[in-house]
């Protein structure tokens, strides 16, 4: 499956999210590696927004939810993607209500590693888990 659109800036939440310890040790454990602390945005095209429905219906590698202290943080789908030739993970939080970005984590910044700014064109090409 493939997906389209640009690259936009985010508000600065998944790094909070990213940063976790819940996550962290998830993402170590099912994904084999800790994510650089901050993710890729992606505002999807028309037919890609539907597509990205299909996925949530798909299997992924779930992070379970959990608490601290402060607050209760949802489950998350995780499925492999390639963007311009690198690996990484297309997030899917289960209590999101953004339809139309979608986030992206990896062993590096992207939009660094890619030389990437707002309004860049990109594919993602879903990939199978192992």
């Amino acid at each position: 499956m493939r997906l389209e659109g640009v690259v936009v800036s985010g508000l600065g939440e998944g790094s909070y999210y990213v940063k976790q310890r819940g996550y962290r040790k998830q993402f170590r454990e099912q994904l084999g590696f800790i994510p650089f602390p901050g993710t890729l945005n992606v505002k999807l095209n028309g037919s890609s927004r539907q597509a990205r429905e299909v996925l949530q219906e798909l299997p992924g590698v779930m992070l379970k939810g959990f608490r601290t202290k402060e607050r209760s943080f949802g489950e998350v789908k995780c499925f492999p993607v390639r963007i311009r030739g690198k690996e990484a993970f297309l997030v899917l939080p289960l209590r999101s209500s953004h339809r139309e970005v979608v986030e992206l984590v990896a062993e590096e910044k992207l939009r660094d590693a890619l030389g990437l700014k707002d309004g860049d064109r990109v594919e993602l090409e879903v990939r199978k888990w192992k």
